[in-house]
């Protein structure tokens, strides 16, 4: 059958979504995908069949969620090339993006409306069209007015200012937003913008709309340097009274735009940033993702003015979970720079930046990581020096080579009294706990004679050696092996702990959703069967492997826990005495 009659076959019995979303499985942009789309339009052109009918009643249709999206993409494929009213088309992608809800794709045909209004005068027309008291009329409000500035600029800016004038809130939102994405080509049509946003802002206080004014003058400040006072000026004035949608739409700009924006309108925004309620979870994912991305591109002190008071403030943001893309845009910087981070985290005595940095360092994968810097250019007194290698070593025990190379970088700046303290904290409690790794680091340190830190690492190196001797001299004292019982029950206690930590892996995991789980009883084979397009089943055999990690657990712990843990809350806990 035909590819037209299968559409009108469809149409009759009133069953085209079904057709869109079996279409869809197996062809989304090629050669076949193409032909039907192109089918649709055409049998709709003519008008043989209405495709806007089947998307205006898809609120009743029984399809399933997953298959409307499907149903959606179609739709948003083709009704750029429709030719249709504006009424019958606006209630088809109203319908449309009410039935997707709060899905991150709900806007998909809005973009494709945009393209649809640009032809002609349907831009004018949906100006006219939209209720500006209805809220659901705001997003058109937007598209209509973008749209409209593709072929008349001055007119789109017009209608924007007079909706930004008028009493109705969804129209001002929907004006707001379009000032924002007006071309705004000359200094006058730039402040009559910011001067139409500034004189809404005094009528209404409405939070929703505070927060795209902040947004649109950011936009403005985009355009030309010469805004950039008058932008900042209305974003100050508005900061004071930013509430949680002002504050979510201020993080949101940094997020998209931040690379572009001018310096002055970045603090600006950080100012508002930081009056975040870490209850609202998406303002803070979107937190975490402003910074990383000025961190990318090269803004370190402004993303860093961004979120440092924010993980000063907030314990829970310290494990950089709900920061997404933070902690990998920060690892992502040279070491040298990351260094400094972590050393003025540590050195601030605050006890969430302190766990923000451990929790960073652990953040990191493959081999250890050294940070290793000039702490001369951190101008610190000799005291200051002393206490940010036992906080280093307080907070970075459990990545003994990290907390080695700070403390290592503070020696090379330290006199004989400075030096001699760092050597005795790094030889105990660290060097003792961590005979293996660490010793290995060390010894290949130690081979480097311009290094002014060479001496120190022989000196420390040396006196492991003589412990160890120590410890083997002693020999094997059978009255403190612990008994068979115990040891059974120290066994035990063992695996039940790594059966919990691998269940609470097993739960944050992304193969969770998209694998199933399957416990082999015996052997050494997984054998799966698939059904193939044409029915035919096809096994497939895959031989495990196995997967083996190794880490080394720090000697006094083991032997005395308590207080290596009180030792280490000390050095958490020092400070330079006033």
């Amino acid at each position: 059958m035909a590819i037209e009659d299968e559409i009108l076959s469809h149409h009759a019995t009133g069953n085209l979504p079904q057709l869109f979303a079996e279409q869809s499985r197996g062809h989304h942009h090629d050669d076949v995908a193409k032909a039907f789309h192109k089918a649709l339009v055409e049998l709709h052109n003519t008008g043989a069949i209405d495709l806007l009918e089947p998307a205006r009643a898809i609120l009743t249709s029984p399809i399933s969620q997953q298959d409307f999206f499907l149903v959606q993409g179609v739709y948003a494929e083709i009704i750029p090339e429709l030719t249709d009213t504006v009424p019958k088309m606006l209630a088809a992608v109203k319908a449309l993006v009410k039935r997707a809800g709060q899905d991150l794709a709900s806007g998909w045909p809005n973009d494709a409306f945009r393209k649809w209004a640009e032809s002609g005068d349907r831009a004018r027309i949906v100006i006219a069209s939209i209720d500006p008291a209805d809220p659901e009329d705001a997003a058109y409000v937007f598209l209509a007015l973008v749209a409209l500035a593709k072929t008349e600029p001055e007119t789109a800016l017009n209608q924007a200012v007079t909706f930004l004038a008028s009493q109705h809130l969804p129209a001002q939102l929907g004006a707001a937003k379009a000032i924002g994405a007006l071309p705004l080509v000359t200094a006058e049509e730039r402040m009559r913008s910011l001067d139409a946003l500034k004189a809404a802002s005094k009528v209404s206080t409405d939070d929703n709309l505070v927060g795209q004014i902040i947004a649109a003058a950011a936009d403005v400040s985009l355009k030309a340097p010469t805004e950039v006072a008058a932008a900042l000026q209305l974003i100050d004035e508005l900061a004071e009274n930013a509430g949680d949608h002002a504050i979510h739409r201020a993080v949101s700009t940094l997020m998209f735009d931040g690379e572009k924006l001018p310096t002055e309108i970045i603090a600006a925004l950080t100012k508002i940033a930081h009056k975040i309620r870490i209850e609202n979870k998406g303002t803070v994912d979107h937190l975490g993702n402003a910074a990383a991305k000025l961190l990318r591109h090269d803004r370190v002190d402004e993303a860093l003015a961004l979120i440092v008071p924010i993980l000063s403030e907030h314990e829970e943001l310290g494990t950089f979970e709900q920061l997404d893309g933070l902690a990998y845009g920060l690892l992502q910087l040279d070491r040298v720079p990351l260094a400094r981070i972590i050393a003025t985290w540590l050195l601030s005595l605050d006890r969430n930046l302190g766990e923000a940095a451990r929790n960073l360092v652990g953040d990191h994968h493959g081999g250890a990581l050294v940070l290793e810097f000039d702490a001369a250019e951190l101008t610190l007194t000799e005291d200051q020096a002393i206490v940010l290698a036992h906080r280093a070593i307080g907070y970075l025990f459990l990545h003994p080579i990290t907390a080695a190379s700070i403390a290592l970088s503070l020696i090379r700046v330290t006199s004989e009294k400075g030096w001699q303290v760092i050597e005795e904290i790094l030889f105990e409690p660290l060097l003792i706990n961590f005979s293996g790794e660490l010793s290995d680091w060390l010894k290949v340190k130690a081979t480097d004679y311009t290094d002014p830190a060479q001496p120190s690492i022989e000196r420390l190196l040396a006196r492991l050696d003589a412990y160890l001797e120590g410890l083997r001299r002693a020999g094997v004292i059978k009255e403190l092996r612990p008994s068979e019982r115990e040891r059974m029950i120290e066994g035990h206690r063992r695996q039940e702990l790594m059966q919990h930590a691998h269940k609470e892996s097993e739960k944050k995991s992304i193969f969770r959703s998209i694998m199933s789980r399957s416990v082999l009883l015996y052997g050494n084979r997984s054998i799966s069967y698939f059904q193939e397009p044409g029915g035919k089943t096809h096994r497939n055999e895959m031989q495990l492997q196995t997967i083996s990690h190794s880490f080394e657990a720090p000697r006094i712990d083991i032997i005395e826990p308590l207080e290596l843990n009180y030792i280490l809350r000390v050095f958490r806990a020092m400070r330079v005495a006033p």
